[in-house]
């Protein structure tokens, strides 16, 4: 296998952007760049430039219908760009991923069994409760399925210190959540999606707290914004959007904050 550079994972990951895009157009699938994406197209025309992952969003009728496409077909007609499901055999995670099955990422303190390959994300825009004391609840759920499946599929850890929560952290799991696994937890996560009535949105499914929620009216309209050498849609409200997750969005962090994901990603041999 052959080691690439945080450069060629955003080329591969670009690719699989541009072919999904042409895949929702065949399939009138909705979809919008968020998070890191989003603020990359906005600030910079592209990739953040210490940035190694792409983010899009899709509302919940469209995610369902890719749901039941990709179970149909897992690839991406003419690629090797394969979807991975929520409670796929093997797959950690609550919201679909797009991957390269000519390579292989190995993510920080994860087991290796679980390895992926270079991947975008895909994740659900869902209803949130209406009442604020409703909307508390659902994130303090979240936050404490996220943790169980993260001790069920922690590994891979590379410092002393490390090795010792995590063995701490299995007694603890083995005594009081014996019989669960990750699917277990990915299951209560994903059963906090409900048809609320309300007109909150975000991802409830991978919430980054309480700054990725928003009134519908964020999404209300489509515009298109240049990535790299493309344009792709996002949410009419992305100046909104942006404030409530970075503040002072077009204002660049320090340099020391300025990190590209923890992981390691490789092109597989042909032989």
């Amino acid at each position: 296998m052959k080691k690439i550079s945080s450069k060629e994972i955003q080329t591969l990951e670009l690719d699989i952007l541009k072919k999904f895009k042409n895949y929702a157009k065949q399939h009138n699938i909705s979809f919008f760049l968020c998070g890191g994406t989003l603020l990359g197209a906005i600030r910079h025309k592209g990739f953040i430039p210490w940035d190694d992952d792409i983010d899009i969003c899709v509302p919940r009728d469209s995610y369902d219908k890719l749901i039941e496409l990709a179970k149909e077909n897992r690839f991406i007609d003419g690629t090797n760009y394969k979807f991975c499901l929520p409670l796929d055999e093997n797959y950690i995670y609550p919201y679909i991923k797009i991957i390269n099955t000519n390579t292989i990422v190995y993510e920080k303190d994860i087991k290796k069994e679980y390895c992926l390959g270079v991947w975008i994300d895909v994740f659900p825009l869902d209803k949130f409760p209406k009442k604020q004391d409703d909307i508390k609840k659902v994130i303090r759920k979240h936050s404490k399925y996220k943790f169980y499946n993260k001790m069920c599929v922690a590994g891979n850890l590379l410092t002393p210190s490390k090795k010792i929560v995590a063995c701490f952290a299995k007694i603890y799991y083995t005594i009081f959540c014996i019989g669960k696994d990750n699917k277990y937890w990915i299951s209560k996560i994903l059963d906090l999606v409900k048809p609320y009535d309300s007109n909150y949105v975000g991802n409830l499914v991978w919430p980054n707290q309480y700054r990725e929620i928003f009134n519908d009216s964020v999404y209300s309209k489509t515009l298109e914004s240049q990535f790299e050498d493309d344009y792709f849609p996002i949410p009419s409200g992305y100046e909104e959007y942006l404030t409530s997750m970075y503040g002072d969005y077009m204002t660049l962090p320090k340099e020391s904050e300025r990190v590209f994901h923890d992981f390691e990603a490789y092109i597989i041999d042909d032989e």
